[in-house]
């Protein structure tokens, strides 16, 4: 893992790719029905942790994940999902007015399509992530390493800033970290996997609907 001092973005206009809905207009988590049917049609970079463990096995998570895609289950709802909603956009306004980078909802995607990811911000040539958490910035990188990696994957962007404010102080620490190729060649790697089986459960899903449908003619 590599990190640098916090300074300003840097300045290289770079076109990020979004998700659009049938009219044409980009998809984001404003429409959140929408937003989370698209996202079931790729890895998002919150998936990557429950795909690939830090070590490069296959997480325990992964059959779930791909179920959870073609079923549509959801995870129950976090008490600290509700506070980092609330927060978010006090903090993103802090982050444009600090360093340049500006809040993002949006839904984007990379040159492979379902390769997805919807960062906090984005700027001129770099992403932020923004956490509401108990953690302190040195722990939370850690837990978050594989999501801030896929975004500037998905972006094509070098850098992310990371900032994490305390949930119960309200203190922020915030930090540049730099693309990881390395782990980046692993994450895709498994993703495309994942992908790959995604299709195949999709497909015999699909057959047994149709067997079924015939049956009861």
């Amino acid at each position: 893992m590599t990190a640098t001092e916090v300074g300003p973005a840097r300045v290289a206009a770079r076109p990020v790719r979004f998700r659009t809905g049938a009219d044409g207009a980009p998809l984001g988590s404003h429409d959140r029905p929408a937003w989370l049917e698209a996202r079931r049609a790729g890895v998002t970079a919150t998936d990557c942790s429950k795909i690939v463990r830090r070590d490069g096995v296959p997480s325990a998570q992964r059959q779930g994940l791909l179920e959870k895609k073609v079923f549509g289950s959801s995870d129950p709802e976090f008490w600290g999902y509700a506070h980092g909603r609330e927060r978010e956009p006090v903090i993103a306004a802090w982050v444009e007015a600090e360093f340049g980078i500006a809040p993002n909802a949006f839904l984007c995607h990379g040159h492979d399509e379902a390769h997805l990811a919807t960062p906090d911000g984005i700027g001129p040539d770099a992403v932020a992530e923004i956490k509401t958490s108990v953690l302190p910035l040195r722990a939370a990188r850690g837990r978050y390493w594989d999501q801030l990696q896929w975004q500037m994957h998905v972006t094509g962007v070098e850098r992310s800033l990371f900032v994490v404010e305390n949930r119960y102080t309200l203190e922020r620490e915030v930090e540049w970290v730099e693309r990881d190729e390395g782990r980046l060649m692993m994450l895709v790697q498994h993703a495309d996997e994942f992908l790959d089986d995604l299709a195949t459960l999709r497909a015999q899903v699909a057959e047994r609907a149709r067997r079924m449908a015939l049956r009861r003619r």
